[in-house]
């Protein structure tokens, strides 16, 4: 996810850049390849490169296809790779992927940041007639250095400064190589680089500071309240460059920075704050620290953090978060319903003190309520037509049945107040021949239906295939403004039916399992 958002900001750019580059099709000889991999891994700044392909120049999207010619997949980049001699050994590090955009594919070879710069070819294969050993071949701006030509003498120059480290300060040279946690050991409670062992991260314990430090309401949406914070230090030779307080969750399971508070002010009184909340920047060191400290390979780790992010805002940079405020300080009245939906909730805060319970509890609660609007503000912003369902119909109905009285049709209606009715019905009578109701609870039945939301908008009307099986089923969503959704479809299910079936079966305990998408 996080790089198919980054190509679509490259690409709505509409130009291209110092580490982007569109191309309309794979290249037709792989000497060209190698040229804009040696040109991208031979870059002065300290970003990822990326070469879009399936796209004109321009920004048209226009896709690629199986039969698109020259087409490579990772693979095929990676031998090219091999088979070529680099001076020192020193290989780009590149992954290839596709996307889908729209119904488009692209396909995305990202070229990764190395400070091991400059690369260049100690020898060249047979098949080459252009490219030159010895050549450093480099970007800038939006220009490659040409293929019978050698990267000027300061470009040069500034490419093995940046492998000696001596064109970024030592703070930004560490939050870089912290993406690469293969560069790091970790003796005791010091990480070290190993290219660099004067770089360091140090974590630090200060038992009488936070004795008494009180929970904040994001620990109270951990399996375990337990919370404790120690201090992170970057440093470089033994000097503090940067200080952090880190929170621990869940009994030590999960770490963090902790994250900045947000408030949403009254656009009457705007000294005062109606809401507050806890928001990461993904363009801060914060951020890059969270991901540094983060052991994915811990599944418990996995789930206090999936805890943690369901009630911490992610924005990608500070101007999205000026616009989120933005967008709700003009219009307080636009968030109520989603305010309304997270009070349906069960929120535990396990305290003694009474206030303590009743903040915490209004901010788990404008957590989830800012968590899910600010998913649909993203949508809204890229042209989605954000709805709010009401209740939802599933038809299941078979015409293959012995006798009459075997059922042959299936409905299960489910409404936002929490009432599911499940009705049957066979051959013989138009009415139904069972009828099930039941009472959800109201706050998972909103969830389900925020859930099936994103989902359903992008649903085609007709699922339907030529095919003569006497099944088929139908789905009609209604929505708060007053509008109507129908599909329809035979053997073939809506995409995520399977989750949805799981959901709605969870959410009453039908005495007859309900025939939904898929037939039973």
């Amino acid at each position: 996810m996080k790089v198919y958002d980054e190509i679509i900001r490259l690409i709505n750019k509409r130009v291209e850049g110092d580490y982007w580059d569109y191309k309309q099709e794979w290249h037709s000889d792989n000497e060209r390849l190698l040229l804009d991999i040696l040109c991208f891994a031979n870059t002065v700044h300290n970003k990822d490169c990326y070469l879009i392909i399936g796209v004109a120049d321009n920004g048209d999207i226009i896709g690629l296809n199986k039969n698109s010619p020259n087409r490579k997949n990772q693979a095929a980049v990676l031998d090219l790779l091999s088979n070529s001699m680099f001076a020192g050994d020193f290989v780009p590090e590149v992954s290839v992927e596709t996307i889908l955009i729209g119904s488009k594919e692209i396909d995305v070879l990202t070229v990764f940041n190395s400070y091991n710069v400059p690369f260049y070819l100690r020898s060249k294969s047979r098949k080459y007639h252009s490219i030159v050993e010895g050549y450093i071949y480099s970007r800038k701006n939006d220009r490659n250095t040409p293929i019978s030509e050698n990267s000027s003498m300061q470009q040069i120059e500034l490419l093995w400064k940046k492998r000696l480290g001596l064109l970024s300060p030592p703070l930004e040279q560490i939050i870089s190589r912290m993406r690469n946690k293969a560069e790091w050991q970790e003796i005791g409670d010091i990480y070290y680089n190993v290219f660099n062992p004067d770089f360091k991260i140090k974590e630090e314990w200060d038992q009488e500071e936070h004795r008494d430090y009180k929970r904040e309401f994001y620990s109270y949406n951990q399996c375990n309240e337990s919370t404790h914070y120690i201090n992170l230090y970057i440093l470089c030779r033994e000097t503090v460059l940067k200080q952090f307080q880190v929170v621990i969750l869940d009994s030590g399971r999960y770490k963090t920075p902790v994250p900045t508070w947000g408030f949403i002010h009254d656009p009457i009184r705007y000294s005062e704050s109606i809401y507050t909340y806890k928001y990461i920047l993904k363009n801060s060191i914060d951020y890059a620290i969270q991901q540094f400290i983060y052991n994915e390979d811990s599944d418990e780790a996995r789930i206090a953090k999936q805890r943690f992010d369901e009630v911490v805002l992610y924005f990608e940079n500070e101007q999205e978060q000026v616009d989120f405020h933005l967008s709700i300080e003009s219009c307080p009245a636009i968030v109520e319903k989603y305010i309304n939906d997270a009070k349906l909730g069960k929120y535990i805060v396990s305290s003694n003190n009474k206030l303590e319970i009743k903040d915490c509890t209004e901010k788990l609660i404008t957590a989830f309520a800012f968590k899910r609007y600010l998913s649909d503000y993203r949508r809204k912003k890229s042209g989605v037509d954000v709805k709010r369902i009401k209740s939802i119909r599933i038809v299941n109905r078979t015409s293959v049945a012995l006798r009459l009285s075997d059922i042959v049709e299936h409905r299960v209606d489910i409404n936002e107040t929490g009432k599911v009715k499940h009705f049957l019905y066979n051959r013989e009578s138009k009415k139904a021949v069972s009828t099930y109701n039941y009472c959800a609870d109201k706050y998972w039945t909103r969830n389900f239906l925020n859930f099936i939301e994103p989902i359903t908008t992008d649903w085609e009307r007709d699922y339907s295939v030529d095919v003569s099986d006497g099944y088929e089923w139908y789905c009609t969503l209604k929505y708060d403004d007053g509008t109507t959704k129908n599909i329809k479809g035979n053997i073939v299910p809506p995409p995520f039916a399977d989750d949805i079936e799981r959901r709605i079966i969870n959410l009453a305990a039908f005495e007859v399992t309900p025939w939904l998408f898929n037939m039973l």
